[in-house]
């Protein structure tokens, strides 16, 4: 009878320690992904620091606390990789500015200010007059490439190009156009590029600036509880 209460009590015993031990793996576990992810993070890693702290999360379900450490934590992962993401894109930005303004350069800007708002972008060969020309291109300030065709009674037929549909400067080529021609077309696609990708980046750095404003608020206020 002792012997049998004795076997019960070591199986009892045996069995708390086992529950005890499989918990504290489970928390350490826990908390080893959580720190996985933190290193990660750090790495600029973003991706992966959410796959382990979806992993974390859907494995160990009952790390209450770690779980609330997790949801902290997922919070400045978003905040700090919208500000790594701001600086990359502002960098990006000031980048293509400098390439923008630099190309404006090999440009010549035909502007009348009595007439015009906008002023126009042409190739040094094509600017003045224009009574030589069947066709040209020109960019204006806002960015707008432009294909001006000049029939014979003179007169002069716009089509405005957008670039990021445009197959490319060749696809725009009228079929009596010349290399010059072609060569000016091709500059002035590309000056409207630039412009088209300061434009993009100006919209990204915004997307990034609205993204840590959010985080950065969303956390105060969870600072404020």
């Amino acid at each position: 009878m002792k012997l049998r209460f004795f076997t019960f009590q070591f199986l009892l015993f045996t069995s708390l320690l086992t529950l005890l031990s499989c918990g504290s793996s489970n928390k350490e576990k826990a908390y080893g992904l959580l720190n996985e992810a933190r290193m990660a993070a750090d790495q600029h890693q973003y991706d992966e620091a959410r796959a382990l702290i979806d992993s974390l999360r859907s494995t160990y379900p009952k790390e209450i606390e770690c779980r609330k450490a997790a949801l902290v934590f997922s919070d400045s992962l978003e905040l700090n990789e919208a500000r790594f993401s701001f600086a990359k894109a502002d960098s990006a930005l000031t980048f293509k500015r400098f390439e923008l303004e630099d190309m404006k350069k090999q440009f010549v800007l035909e502007k009348d200010e009595r007439y015009q708002s906008v002023g126009n972008y042409v190739v040094p060969s094509q600017a003045g007059s224009k009574t030589h020309l069947r066709f040209f291109a020109e960019v204006n300030e806002e960015g707008t490439l432009q294909i001006v065709t000049i029939d014979e009674q003179r007169k002069y037929h716009f089509t405005q190009v957008a670039v990021g549909d445009a197959r490319g400067s060749a696809a725009l080529l009228p079929s009596h156009a010349t290399a010059e021609d072609a060569k000016a077309v091709e500059r002035c696609y590309q000056l409207a590029r630039l412009f088209a990708d300061v434009k993009a980046g100006q919209q990204e750095v915004e997307k990034q600036m609205l993204k840590v404003r959010f985080y950065e608020q969303k956390i105060e206020r969870g600072n404020n509880k």
